[in-house]
């Protein structure tokens, strides 16, 4: 689980900013929201965002997801860059950025850190915490003389000098430690515990534009259990589909093509088998409806191209909901209202909140009625983003403010009493 994230000059964000899941001593919905480690650490399982447009709230989701492209991407050489972006409304650039994550696997404390400019990396340290005070796993650093950058373990990692050795040569200036690490025949039990946490708990962020189906559709074919799952979680959202069918269907491919497959991305085994038989086969995707007319009971079967944007939205959003609360992973979701009626959005917040045992979720929107709903609310897990005067953004949460829980968190919202509203 995600406990918090500090950024300092990463797109909006300038100065250092803490976004954090710890929850406070407030026992509001403890039950629904509130997970609580060994050590006594209180994380909330949900947050939301608010914000006017280009305040910030994309770009806090976009910092997660940096971070979890860099640790899991290998550049091809060292001459590429970091895709690192700083704040730049200002004369002078600082080039440098810092991210701070601190999370839980398991019950494991870790904390990673990460100092990187748009050519390489400065700073990179991950630590673990055996007790209240925090142990090195690694510090990397780049050596500007050298042209290179450096490494060395805590003393609780065992590790021989050839493999260090081996770690070190592979670790670019422009990528991770862990890119370093996944190419060497080397096990290092706690690095192995985050590598696994960033592939399987972590999930890449969702926003308005990302095409959902294919995702779904992966899950929902080769999972039963997620299937069943998603047909009802449609039906409880008042969808008259009963099921998902996917139908095998071949198609001719043209010569043109086929004179430049070799230049695709295909394997060879792909290569020679659409040579030979210059067709590609792909499954056409088909929602079966019920239908209640005059007292009976019909089914009919229709395209996908046949739905309606928000329907695709909504089923392209089950697989990543299941797969979150399977996997006790963090799902963070950008606009998470994208086509989508409120009462839908509503439906989905209450049922994570009502099925993940360690699931984190992660949304922003600008749906304000949800702000009306006090039975799934804490004033903990309520964040704004304000853009200030230099074009920075300024992050917040209401539990920041001295406001009554019994008053009205969207009338004190819609008329500025919190910010983060469009000046009109």
């Amino acid at each position: 689980m995600i406990l918090e994230l500090k950024i300092r000059n990463f797109l909006s964000f300038k100065e250092e900013v803490t976004f954090s899941f710890e929850a406070t001593a407030d026992k509001t919905l403890d039950g629904y929201y509130v997970v609580t480690k060994k050590d006594g650490t209180r994380i909330l399982k949900m947050m939301m965002i608010y914000g006017a447009n280009a305040s910030g709230k994309s770009n806090l989701i976009s910092a997660f997801q940096f971070l979890l492209d860099f640790v899991e991407q290998s550049p091809d050489s060292k001459s590429e860059g970091t895709s690192f972006i700083p704040f730049r409304f200002v004369n002078e650039i600082d080039k440098t950025g810092e991210f701070d994550l601190s999370f839980y696997v398991g019950e494991e404390k870790f904390r990673y850190y990460l100092s990187i400019d748009s050519e390489k990396v400065d700073k990179e340290e991950l630590y673990f915490y055996p007790g209240t005070q925090p142990a090195s796993v690694y510090k990397r650093w780049f050596d500007n003389e050298k042209n290179i950058s450096l490494l060395t373990f805590g003393n609780k990692v065992k590790l021989s000098k050839q493999a260090l050795e081996a770690i070190q040569l592979n670790t670019l200036k422009n990528a991770s430690v862990f890119s370093a690490y996944d190419q060497v025949n080397v096990s290092i039990p706690l690095l192995d515990m985050v590598v696994k946490w960033f592939n399987e708990q972590y999930f890449s962020s969702i926003d308005p534009y990302t095409s959902l189906t294919e995702f779904s559709d992966r899950e929902i074919k080769s999972n039963l259990k997620i299937k069943e799952s998603a047909l009802n979680f449609l039906k409880e959202a008042d969808f008259n589909i009963t099921d998902v069918i996917f139908e095998e269907k071949t198609r001719q491919i043209p010569d043109f093509i086929i004179n430049t497959i070799d230049s695709s991305p295909l394997s060879d085994e792909d290569k020679k088998r659409i040579k030979e038989e210059k067709i590609y086969i792909y499954d056409e995707k088909y929602f079966k409806h019920k239908v209640i007319d005059d007292n009976k009971t019909f089914y009919y079967i229709l395209e996908e191209r046949l739905q309606s944007q928000g329907t695709l939205r909504y089923y392209g959003l089950t697989a990543p909901f299941f797969k979150a609360i399977e996997k006790n992973a963090f799902l963070p979701i950008d606009e998470i209202g994208s086509a989508l009626h409120p009462l839908l959005v509503l439906h989905y917040v209450k049922e994570f909140l009502q099925r993940s045992i360690e699931a984190q979720l992660l949304f922003t929107t600008h749906n304000m009625s949800i702000l009306n709903e006090k039975e799934i609310l804490r004033k903990d897990a309520i964040w704004f983003t304000e853009k200030k005067e230099n074009g920075s953004t300024e992050l917040f949460s209401l539990a920041d403010f001295n406001f009554r829980k019994e008053l009205s968190y969207y009338n004190a919202y819609k008329i500025g009493k919190f910010g983060a509203i469009p000046e009109l």
